[in-house]
C-alpha cells in the first residue's frame, strides 16, 4: 500500500437526524441515558466512515501523483476514472453480490463510492468529496456526501509542516433492522508520521480530534474526542489509542481505545462506572 503527501486520512464523522410522524415532529428523547448498544452502534458508524475515507483518499493519491501505486482495494472492486475539464471523478464499484474489504474484520461492501476533485492539486486548501450509489457496508445502507479540505501546516502535535485535513460530512445510515441515523460534523485529521515517505502507506500515523452529534431512533447524543485518537495504518485495526466521550442529557459514556496496542479491544464506562470491555469494528 502507499501514501502521498496528500492526506491519508481515516475519518470519523458526526450525526444528526429528524424523525417525523404525519403533521407532528417526534423530537429526540431528552431523558434516557446511554446503553452499551448505543455506544456499539456509534463505534460501528465510526468504522464505516473511517474505511470509506481511506478508500476516497486512496483515489486522490492515484490522481495527484500520476503513478501506479499498490491499491488498497480488493481485487473484486473496479475503478473507472473520468476527467472532464478541471475535474476528475473516480467511481469505485464493489459490485452487487458483496466484495470483502481488507480491514480488521473483513467488511463486505456492495455498490459504488464516487470520489471527485480538482485536477489542480497545488490548490491550498485542496478540496475533494465523495458520495454513494446504492452503497452498503456489512448490509448497512450508506447515503449522503462528505467534503474534505487539506492544507500543509505546522501544529502543536507536529511542528514539521504536514497534511492537516478538515472533514465535513452529512451522512445517513440505515441498519439491517431498519434503524436510521444521520451524522453531520467536522473532524480534524493530522498525518503526524509517514508523510515523508510518499510511496509507503503502511507507515502512516494519524491523530484525529473533533466533536460530532448523532440523532436517530428518537435519541440524540454528542460525542467529543477527549484524548486524541491515534491511527496506525500498519495495524489491521488502525485505531490503537484515544478516548471519546458520548453525552446524552446528563449521562455520559467514555469509550477508551487503549494506549497503542494493535487490537480491536476497547472499554466503556457509563456515567463514571467501572469500565467493561467490548470489541469494536464488528
Amino acid at each position: 500500500m502507499r501514501t502521498s503527501t496528500f492526506i491519508k486520512s481515516i475519518a470519523f464523522i458526526a450525526t444528526f437526524s429528524f424523525i417525523s410522524c404525519t403533521e407532528e415532529v417526534t423530537t429526540a428523547d431528552t431523558t434516557s441515558g446511554l446503553t452499551s448498544d448505543d455506544v456499539s452502534v456509534n463505534a460501528k458508524m465510526d468504522a464505516i466512515t473511517g474505511d470509506i475515507t481511506l478508500i476516497a483518499e486512496n483515489q486522490l493519491d492515484e490522481q495527484s501523483t500520476g503513478k501506479n501505486h499498490i491499491s488498497i482495494l480488493p481485487d473484486c472492486a473496479t475503478v473507472t476514472t473520468v476527467v472532464s475539464g478541471n475535474t476528475w471523478t473516480s467511481t469505485v464499484d464493489f459490485g452487487t453480490t458483496g466484495c470483502q474489504f481488507t480491514n480488521g474484520h473483513g467488511a463486505i461492501l456492495r455498490g459504488q463510492i464516487i470520489v471527485s476533485g480538482s485536477t489542480d492539486f497545488t490548490q491550498s486548501p485542496y478540496v475533494w468529496n465523495y458520495s454513494f450509489n446504492n452503497f452498503y457496508y456489512d448490509n448497512i445502507l450508506v447515503e449522503g456526501t462528505k467534503t474534505l479540505s487539506r492544507t500543509i501546516q505546522s501544529t502543536t502535535a507536529q511542528t514539521t509542516p504536514h497534511p492537516v485535513v478538515v472533514v465535513d460530512l452529512d451522512l445517513h445510515l440505515t441498519f439491517p433492522n431498519g434503524n436510521e441515523y444521520d451524522r453531520t460534523g467536522t473532524r480534524t485529521w493530522e498525518l503526524i508520521s509517514g508523510y515523508d515517505t510518499p510511496m509507503v502507506f503502511t507507515d502512516n500515523v494519524y491523530l484525529a480530534t473533533g466533536t460530532w452529534t448523532t440523532v436517530g431512533e428518537g435519541t440524540s447524543s454528542v460525542s467529543n474526542v477527549t484524548t486524541p485518537l491515534l491511527f496506525e495504518i500498519s495495524c489491521q485495526y488502525r485505531l490503537v489509542a484515544g478516548e471519546i466521550r458520548v453525552a446524552r442529557n446528563n449521562h455520559t459514556a467514555d469509550v477508551n481505545y487503549g494506549t497503542g496496542a494493535c487490537d480491536n479491544n476497547a472499554t466503556i464506562s457509563i456515567d463514571g462506572g467501572t469500565p467493561y470491555a467490548f470489541t469494536f469494528g464488528n
